[in-house]
């Protein structure tokens, strides 16, 4: 890429657990909803209010239905019946139509809000380190951005707006019933211990049952993914049963604990149904007594048994939308975690960008070990000392498994090394900025391409890169602009070939201009075709160049070859110095690649 690069090189195969990116708490997701929900506020507040006049429509109707039973009951003329009667369809009518266009803006504020919510999790995503991200592993970020975000989806889509309703119905219920007698409304409260006791109980119960089913998800996730990225390695090493076993115990484990959601959820919901039956029978024998005592009418008692059956359809699709909530809680507060830490992650670098920002591109490196997490085997990298000065090209060779991509990552700032310190200009690798923007810039072997024109792909780098500069880097690079349809407007295809690829990527270099660039296996095709060796050197010109070398003419053009072995550096010097050893690594290596390529 032309921009930092995503890829992982030389990782452990480990089993270790992977370092999940954090979770923030309940408060601070809750927080985050409340601060994207203020951006749509004005929405909202159009919202509420038509939801309250729709609930309130409907309202209306039990005490018409009372007067309608007392109408029939005292032999009342049938056209007062009727009046009554044209009276419940219009509150239905117009209930309906306001709570309909209520639940329709509210699901629009709602999904502005989500969409701001995933802009931030991806910009957070992108601000947090790449060796922390990589720590948390593929199926960590992957089950936040898509099962978290489908959890929180659900619960905007459909269960909000339902509490939502539910919400300004009871409220407005009670309100209601304790005009038409406060006895009846006493008696509907019968219900709410029981109701109050079974959420509690399934609260404590399922809220951490769905954060451990979140772990539990991206584990097998995780697992999943590692078989099937790695099923090469798999099969060649005949391991297809330990890695099948691993997502079997991992798939086991996140099964039993939907169980015993299930099991708690089908306990809460009892509790819910039980709440109920004892709230209408509360309610049926006060009215009779308040009936029979006072002479409260059989329509008042009919309309406070309407209330409460309209009452406690609201009360249990809030109760039993706890369910869905919890889920989606679960599945924020991950995402607030990320959203939190990226926060953080660019406050201290806004903090520290001007304490940050290097004078030249001289390289430093004392020290420095790397061991890919804990358990692995051996170390990557061991006590490298090594020093490039600003404006050269070095050049970095040795056999697979030698250390020089992970070399490359601590340069570019990707990783910390585990001892020692890697410096640019005098400041940390992954501190190191040049113009507010990281001070070196990795271009990799596999270069991505976004979807877009050819001028989106390259104002990653320069936002506010005019077209004739954008036409310039990309003739810098050897880029041929006229056999593209469009132009700079125009997208390259589906399969876009290594050079052109790797071309957009150089192009991305000059105009991001960095004071250092790290090329790790860029120019792998270099030696074919001398265009694209033309181009690396053309972006190597005026900056500091570390270059992962396979060719010849790339190790021809550097102004010193650094040899590195099982993580150790075992030669350094100039190309020519060093061929003058015959019994030199660089030398040994030279002829083994033929006298031409490495």
């Amino acid at each position: 890429m032309g921009a930092r690069n995503l890829g992982r090189a030389d990782a452990s195969t480990g089993t270790e657990s992977a370092a999940l990116l954090p979770t923030s708490t309940a408060g601070a997701a809750a927080r985050l909803g409340a601060t994207l929900l203020w951006r749509q506020r004005w929405l909202l507040l159009a919202t509420v209010a038509l939801l309250l006049l729709g609930t309130s429509a409907m309202l209306v109707i039990p005490p018409l239905l009372g007067e309608i039973v007392d109408a029939v009951i005292g032999g009342e003329p049938f056209a007062r019946v009727l009046w009554l009667v044209a009276g419940v369809a219009a509150a239905g009518v117009l209930a309906a139509a306001l709570e309909g266009i209520g639940g329709v803006l509210l699901v629009r504020c709602l999904q502005h809000a989500l969409a701001a919510l995933r802009e931030d999790v991806f910009e957070a995503a992108l601000s947090l380190p790449l060796g922390r991200v990589e720590a948390a592993g593929d199926a960590d970020v992957i089950s936040r951005v898509t099962n978290d975000v489908e959890a929180v989806t659900e619960a905007i889509s459909g269960v909000i707006p339902l509490c939502a309703r539910a919400v300004f119905t009871i409220v407005l219920t009670l309100v209601g019933m304790a005009v038409l007698d406060p006895w009846l409304a006493v008696a509907a409260l019968v219900a709410v211990p029981i109701q109050i006791v079974s959420t509690r109980v399934f609260m404590r119960r399922s809220r951490p049952l769905y954060a451990r089913l979140r772990r539990e998800e991206a584990e097998r996730g995780r697992a999943f993914v590692e078989a099937v990225a790695g099923a090469e390695t798999v099969r060649a090493f005949g391991t297809a049963d330990e890695h099948l076993a691993a997502i079997a115990a991992a798939s086991d484990t996140a099964v039993r604990t939907h169980r015993e959601t299930g099991r708690a959820r089908n306990i809460f919901i009892g509790g819910l149904n039980g709440a109920e039956f004892v709230g209408l029978a509360a309610v049926l024998a006060v009215g009779f007594v308040r009936a029979t005592a006072v002479g409260l009418s059989v329509g008042a008692v009919t309309a406070g048994a309407l209330y409460f059956h309209r009452l406690f359809n609201p009360i249990g699709d809030l109760l039993g939308s706890m369910d869905d909530l919890q889920r989606a809680l679960a599945g924020l507060q991950r995402l607030t975690g990320v959203v939190n830490a990226g926060a953080a992650e660019r406050a201290g670098r806004a903090a520290g960008a001007s304490a940050s920002e290097v004078a030249n591109g001289a390289i430093e490196l004392r020290g420095v070990s790397y061991r890919y997490g804990a358990r692995a085997r051996r170390a990557a990298l061991r006590g490298i000392d090594l020093e490039i000065q600003a404006g050269a090209t070095v050049a970095l060779i040795g056999t697979s498994g030698s250390g020089k991509s992970t070399l490359a990552r601590l340069i570019a700032g990707f990783d910390e090394p585990t001892a020692g310190e890697v410096r640019i200009g005098g400041m940390l690798a992954h501190e190191a900025r040049a113009g507010g923007r990281p001070a070196a810039l990795l271009v990799a072997q596999e270069t991505h391409m976004f979807a877009g024109s050819i001028a989106d792909n390259l104002r990653i780098a320069a936002p506010g890169a005019t077209d004739s500069e954008l036409s310039q880097a990309l003739a810098d690079v050897g880029f041929d602009l006229a056999l593209i349809e469009g132009g700079l407007a125009g997208s390259l295809p589906a399969a876009v070939s290594h050079r052109e690829a790797q071309q957009l990527a150089l192009a991305r270099v000059l105009l991001a201009d960095p004071p250092v660039v790290v090329l790790d296996e860029a120019g792998s095709q270099a030696g074919s075709d001398a265009s694209l060796a033309q181009a690396m050197r053309r972006v190597s010109d005026g900056r500091t160049a570390v270059v992962i070398a396979h060719h010849l003419d790339q190790v021809r053009g550097a102004d010193r070859v650094v040899v590195l072995e099982h993580g150790h550096i075992i030669e350094q010097g100039a190309p020519d110095e060093l061929l003058r050893r015959p019994d030199g690594a660089f030398s040994r290596l030279w002829r083994m690649a033929g006298g031409s390529e490495l």
